[in-house]
């Protein structure tokens, strides 16, 4: 019963530790960024550039121009390239746009130049660049961001090498093929997840990247490259092909894949609340707005709660598909999400809560402009009430004992302990579950038992009430020294 509950409550928790990786970028990065004229000669032969002789690196398959004698830099390009070259061309089979018969220069100036970060050519025949060149003003940029401006311009070169492209998906698409493994949220990111109202549209490379790596995630290996290439072999938009494939082989619709992205992104991360933030009175007078906002555009706000009761929120019948991501005060208890769809209740406990990100996702028939509050109220009987806790220690272990007045919407309780070791540190364990009727009018008693506990040792219960949407409310806690 015990791991039935646990599986329940583990199906809630949406796969948080995928969550982690997200885009990565300077402030401010664009593809294509004042790019030169006369196929970037001029810029690269400039009497105000200084390059030193090229470097080859990735087994020749790269040169490297720098102003600066930097070995570092140039083995980090060199393992980039490598790596997608493995990556991208043979694990993916996108197909490279680049000759084997000429390697890809790449040219780092490091005084001003322009704001230069593009890929020039001579020409373009029969899908790869000929002499094609990196070229990237990196006055401004650590060694670390002139790696990954590489590794983007050679993912936007691999796309625009199928004769294509989308003012969305092609940027969108060119972080996520050109992000290295467990890649952290760069600052763009942070600062577009910190707004009220986040334009996924408008802002590809700081978000468009989350909204790939949920279709990638929900569909087959091969199902982003093949969309691109019907849209080569027919003309129409790839953002049109994409979503008409998804609907066809998985059903799945543009504003779930939004609102799943954008829930997994504050489940990731925790941006500044203040220009989202609500207060527990404007929630209760229905300052949330249920209703969609257009096709990939996301509305955000965010709670910090000043209260320890259970807010329960009603979603109205026109209301569009939301989400609610619940992070604890306890930092070792991963972020929860609950999920809302048209008419449905749902009750977060505040208690032991440090904050809520409501995001309401956008969708094709969305953008109306017409308001849908979803209302809430505070209740101190939800997911119980009455509670009275006893802690003791005896021969067979530690107990833990309490009883409740009446519950509702409760699936059980997990149990964490944190004991001090000989040496002063502290471990923690759990969580054991101690399961419950999910509701019951009547007092209710629930005990557990600690067997494994040693003697004359100092321990620290902290027992959450777990609710049949899968997120957590602090019971109680109680320290005490086992016996002798």
């Amino acid at each position: 019963m015990s791991c039935r509950l646990w599986s329940r409550i583990g199906a809630a928790r949406f796969g948080i530790g995928l969550a982690a990786a997200f885009l990565a970028g300077p402030a401010g990065a664009a593809v294509d960024r004042a790019a030169p004229s006369g196929g970037g000669t001029d810029w690269i032969q400039s009497p105000y550039r200084h390059f030193r002789p090229g470097e080859a690196v990735a087994d020749g398959q790269a040169v490297v121009f720098d102003e600066l004698d930097e070995p570092a830099l140039r083995d980090a390009i060199g393992s980039e390239v490598g790596r997608l070259d493995a990556d991208l061309f043979e694990r993916q089979a996108w197909r490279s746009p680049f000759s084997a018969e000429e390697p890809l220069r790449v040219y780092v100036a490091r005084g001003e130049s322009g704001g230069v970060r593009t890929l020039v050519a001579r020409s373009f025949e029969k899908g790869q660049f000929r002499a094609p060149a990196i070229l990237i003003d990196g006055s401004d940029l650590a060694s670390a961001q002139i790696v990954r401006e590489v590794s983007r311009q050679i993912a936007r070169a691999t796309l625009r090498g199928y004769g294509v492209d989308d003012p969305f998906l092609g940027p969108a698409l060119a972080e996520a093929l050109s992000a290295g493994p467990n890649e952290p949220a760069g600052e763009d990111t942070w600062i577009a997840a910190a707004a009220g109202d986040l334009d996924f549209a408008g802002r590809p490379e700081a978000l468009g990247r989350l909204w790939v790596d949920e279709v990638a995630r929900a569909n087959r290996a091969s199902f982003l490259r093949d969309a691109w290439q019907r849209a080569a072999d027919s003309g129409e938009r790839p953002m049109t092909v994409l979503l008409r494939q998804m609907s066809e082989e998985s059903g799945q619709t543009e504003d779930a894949i939004l609102l799943r992205a954008s829930a997994r992104l504050y489940a990731a991360i925790e941006p500044e609340a203040s220009p989202s933030r609500l207060r527990l009175l404007d929630v209760e007078g229905g300052a949330i707005d249920a209703a969609a906002p257009a096709a990939l555009q996301v509305r955000h706000r965010t709670l910090l709660p000043e209260a320890e009761e259970t807010l329960r929120l009603a979603w109205p019948q026109d209301g569009g598909a939301a989400a609610a991501v619940v992070r604890y005060r306890d930092a070792a208890l991963p972020p929860d999400v609950v999920f809302f769809g048209a008419g449905e209740k749902r009750a977060i406990p505040l208690a032991g809560v440090a904050r809520v990100d409501w995001v309401v996702a956008g969708g094709a028939t969305g953008g109306r402009g017409v308001a849908a509050p979803a209302y809430g109220e505070l209740s101190s009987a939800v997911p119980f009430s009455g509670l009275e806790a006893r802690a003791e220690g005896g021969v067979d272990g530690t107990r833990l004992t309490w009883t409740t007045a009446s519950h509702e919407g409760l699936q059980g309780w997990a149990v964490f302990r944190e004991e001090v070791l000989p040496d002063g540190r502290i471990a923690r364990s759990g969580p054991d579950i101690v399961p419950s009727a999910e509701s019951s009018p009547k007092s209710f008693r629930y005990e557990f038992l600690d067997s494994g506990s040693r003697p004359g040792t100092y321990y620290r219960y902290t027992v959450w009430a777990v609710t049949s949407d899968g997120t957590l409310g602090r019971a109680f806690s109680a320290t005490l020294k086992s016996a002798d």
